[in-house]
């Protein structure tokens, strides 16, 4: 084990790494062996933003022994009057088989940066969160827009967070409906959903495609630039490209009535630009590495800190810009794919709260009334058939009251002969 305690010299760091990687101890394990190799690439160890298998390994690894000796001290001081006070540790790599406190906690403690969380069955959420998938629902639709996140309790030893900015980053493999099941709540519409490819019939392949050590080399290297980036820019092509394309779906879905497919289009591109932007701010660490190498180009960022700015505007090139349009169909398609069905069904559904006022949802006598009715029909027809369904204590004033509502409701008109017609 390498000590990361506080103030340990970085030095003294490297040169355990340099030993250890020099051992000849036949059972050193092959994956601790390419972690250090991967801190040795880096003069200055990990950075603590390294959205890498690196940084996830490395940044548990030094945090939970930590949090393990905080537990064996609670423990043995269970019955005791002074307790070990808790380590409130920037965890950024937050496991998806917890608790609503738990991860409230953790997300409290990252110091303002993202947080990730993986898991490769979706079921670890649909199961753990069962009972509480509507703060799944909540907590993920707020680090989308980057709001304000708060959990309060009145016992002193409950959690309590007050996070400015809730910075979560989630990805999950499986099926969809497992973990999306209110189709109303804007849960779906912010999230990004990707097909895996039909291999029904794939030939079986003994080498499957696999990154190579120089892609992943690469993605550390990009991954390890990227947290140099920070700030605001203003992308105008990007802007414009997305305008374009919503443009576009608006004017194809008011040809076939399609609402679904129009009111999708709006966070789909919200969610293009912004992946769209993920790469091309990549492309920029890119060049700078081709150009500078790794420790060059870290220093351009570190002593320019606008020069990643300009390159990003730079890099609003008719390629990247034709990356957009395919991110952005794809994202939509798939959407629909999966879920066009259910969303048209929850918003037709009788319970949803925003047809109160607009399209009648709780069907009634009255519903049944107006079925039977032809699109033109009398006063006299409408009382006949209101005796047959509501029976002989049905008077003239109901009929009329019910012929009011129906009026205000949108649903027929008065015709100048006194007579009434359905819209």
């Amino acid at each position: 084990m390498i000590p990361c305690y506080d103030g340990f010299p970085l030095e003294e760091k490297q040169a355990k790494i340099k030993s250890a990687l020099a051992s000849e101890f036949n059972g050193f394990p092959q994956r601790l062996r390419n972690t250090l190799n991967a801190l040795e690439i880096s003069q200055k160890g990990l950075s603590p933003l390294c959205e890498i298998e690196v940084f996830e390994s490395c940044n548990l690894l030094q945090k939970l022994p930590q949090e393990d000796e905080w537990r064996a001290k609670k423990r043995a001081a269970k019955n005791k009057k002074e307790q070990p006070e808790e380590p409130k540790l920037p965890v950024r790599c937050l496991t998806l088989n917890n608790t609503v406190a738990n991860l409230a906690e953790r997300l409290a403690n990252t110091e303002g940066k993202h947080a990730f969380s993986f898991t490769p069955e979706a079921d670890t959420v649909a199961q753990k969160w069962k009972s509480a998938m509507s703060d799944f629902s909540v907590m993920l639709r707020q680090s989308y827009d980057g709001t304000k996140y708060e959990r309060e309790a009145r016992s002193a030893d409950a959690v309590n967070v007050h996070i400015d900015h809730l910075l979560w980053n989630v990805v999950m493999c499986g099926t969809p409906y497992r973990v999306v099941n209110n189709y109303t709540d804007g849960f779906q519409s912010r999230i990004a959903v990707a097909r895996t490819p039909d291999n029904t019939f794939a030939p079986l392949e003994d080498k499957p495609p696999v990154l190579t050590d120089r892609q992943r080399e690469r993605i550390q290297q990009i991954a390890h630039l990227l947290p140099l980036m920070y700030g605001e820019v203003v992308l105008p092509k990007l802007e414009a490209k997305g305008r374009e394309w919503v443009e576009r779906i608006r004017l194809e879905t008011m040809k076939n009535d399609d609402r679904t497919r129009a009111r999708q289009r709006i966070r789909v591109c919200v969610t293009a630009q912004r992946m769209t932007c993920c790469l091309m701010l990549c492309k920029v660490c890119e060049g700078l590495i081709q150009k500078h190498g790794l420790n060059g180009a870290e220093t351009q960022l570190k002593q320019q800190p606008n020069l990643w700015k300009e390159m990003l505007l730079k890099a609003q090139t008719p390629a990247m810009l034709e990356t957009y349009d395919v991110i952005a169909d794809s994202l939509l398609e798939n959407a629909l794919y999966f879920f066009r069905d259910r969303i048209e069904n929850a918003f037709q559904s009788r319970d949803y709260a925003g047809n109160l006022y607009g399209e009648r949802t709780k069907r009634g006598r009255n519903d049944s009334i107006f079925e039977r009715l032809d699109q033109q029909f009398s006063f006299d027809q409408a009382m006949q058939h209101s005796v047959a369904v509501k029976g002989a204590n049905v008077n003239h004033n109901t009929v009329r009251q019910m012929l009011k509502n129906w009026r205000k409701q949108g649903l027929v008109v008065q015709e100048e002969d006194g007579n009434y017609r359905k819209l």
